[in-house]
């Protein structure tokens, strides 16, 4: 799996192979074609492969995020919530991911295998989260259009390969989605307590 990772970031996913990804790994072509058939089964069992680690990465992304003894966000975790969520999509297995989902545009058959294991990924995603943050569960929309705010903006800082943002370009976007966020929570916190009233 790990072999295939890294076919996939090192030359793309039409030009990766089970030949090349049995030659990365050190494997014999025989020993490939004994545990798996055709190169869809390879993919299939990479993409889960895949999206079980962007899986472990989030939970390992967030754990180290503290909140303050209220359990409701301030301005400080959610920029430590931004920059843990950057640092997510700086790593291998997203560049992975992410060759594989512009691959299915075209490729019926990964498409086929990658839109459940998306699904799958959004609900592990959100799950983390509230179980992390257990007052997210009481701010259901708000917490589902900042997670599309804030992940779709990252993967886009992500995919930028030829002009990517750094130093205070980079540092000045994700202060602005922290301060998003948190006008939004607090936007949404003021609502539910004038709904109650």
């Amino acid at each position: 799996m790990e072999a295939a990772v890294q076919c996939l970031i090192d030359i793309g996913y039409t030009q990766t192979t089970t030949e090349k990804i049995a030659s990365m790994a050190g494997v014999s072509r025989g020993a490939m074609t004994h545990h798996f058939k055709s190169r869809a089964e390879v993919f299939e069992a990479v993409a889960n492969y895949i999206v079980e680690q962007r899986a472990i990465e989030y939970e390992k992304a967030i754990s180290r995020i503290e909140m303050p003894s209220s359990g409701k966000p301030d301005l400080k975790a959610m920029r430590a919530t931004i920059s843990a969520l950057q640092k997510y999509y700086a790593v291998p297995t997203f560049i992975a991911y992410r060759e594989l989902l512009l691959s299915a545009r075209s490729d019926k058959d990964l498409h086929r295998i990658l839109v459940p294991l998306s699904k799958s990924l959004d609900e592990k995603i959100s799950t983390s989260l509230v179980n992390k943050f257990p007052i997210w569960s009481e701010f259901k929309e708000t917490s589902e259009v900042l997670r599309d705010l804030i992940l779709h903006t990252l993967q886009g800082i992500a995919f930028d390969y030829v002009a990517p943002l750094s130093g205070s370009r980079l540092q000045n976007l994700l202060d602005l989605l922290a301060i998003v966020s948190f006008d939004e929570f607090n936007r949404a916190l003021r609502l539910k307590r004038t709904s109650h009233v």
